[in-house]
């Protein structure tokens, strides 16, 4: 059926218009109610889940990050006796620390610089 064939029937057919009535309006509270019961519900399923599921899920993963970083820190440490000291210097690759546009406005050092972790940039010069 074609665009002008359809718009042609549809304005042919008459329109009825509801009116609310009183039955319809307890319809409508009972509609509310459930309505309601149902956020209800729905909002005591997300706590569960956020307390039974969320914050023990933050509480493991806390446990495991912290006995990565505990190994890394040995590691480290590790390292250091094994070096008298002092970390070892990275291999000087000429593609480590490369700036595109020249230095930071800073200086040649990352903004959260760590002298203990990072190599310092300005021992290059």
């Amino acid at each position: 059926m074609s665009m002008l064939a359809r718009r042609a029937v549809l304005r042919a057919m008459p329109r009825v218009r509801g009116v609310a009535s009183d039955a319809s309006a307890g319809n409508w509270k009972q509609q509310q109610e459930a309505l309601r019961a149902h956020a209800a519900e729905t909002a005591n399923m997300w706590r569960r889940i956020s307390y039974y599921v969320c914050l023990p899920a933050i509480g493991v993963t806390y446990l495991w990050v912290r006995n990565v970083e505990k190994e890394h820190e040995h590691h480290i440490e590790h390292l250091v006796e094994e070096n008298g000291g002092k970390l070892p210097q990275p291999p000087p690759y000429e593609y480590l620390n490369r700036r595109a546009s020249g230095p930071f406005p800073w200086g040649k050092n990352a903004l959260f610089f760590n002298s203990r972790v990072n190599k310092d940039m300005n021992e290059d010069e």
